[in-house]
């Protein structure tokens, strides 16, 4: 899948929540059968990566501090 249509399909998934990680913000994504970490440089006004994962132990840190 090419890289703008990664990104179509992010933007269509269910938005979970957001965190900071140094210099990034993490925005994390729900889709269909999976999820996906969109990684954002404030600084360059850029998407840095995408990341996807399956496990939902990996949404962890968007839990923290919700409860």
């Amino acid at each position: 899948m090419e890289q703008s249509e990664q990104y179509d399909a992010v933007w269509k998934g269910t938005f979970l929540g957001d965190r900071r990680e140094n210099e990034l913000w993490i925005q994390c994504y729900s889709l269909q059968n999976f999820y996906v970490e969109v990684y954002y440089d404030a600084g360059t006004n850029k998407v840095a990566r995408l990341r996807s994962f399956t496990g939902i132990e990996q949404l962890a840190p968007y839990l923290k501090g919700n409860f």
